[in-house]
């Protein structure tokens, strides 16, 4: 009569604790790889911020000397 009752305990018990486990390590994995997603983003922001100035530029250069022989402030 007994093992009715403490049985499904038991087993909620160890069910209760291996998800508790599961979260833990699923979190820690998130964080990790939040981090990673955040570093690479920074990088790449950066990245394109440079290749952008590096394109712009000359085009400017080039659109501020055509403006200046066509006679355009």
């Amino acid at each position: 009569m007994v093992e009715y009752i403490v049985g499904p305990i038991l087993a909620l018990l160890l069910g209760m604790k291996f998800t508790d486990y599961k979260v833990k390590e699923i979190s820690k994995k998130v964080e990790e790889v939040s981090k990673t997603c955040d570093e690479r983003l920074t990088e790449v922001n950066q990245q394109t911020s440079k290749a952008l100035i590096g394109t712009l530029t000359p085009v400017a250069k080039a659109i501020k000397q055509l403006n200046e022989q066509v006679g355009i402030q």
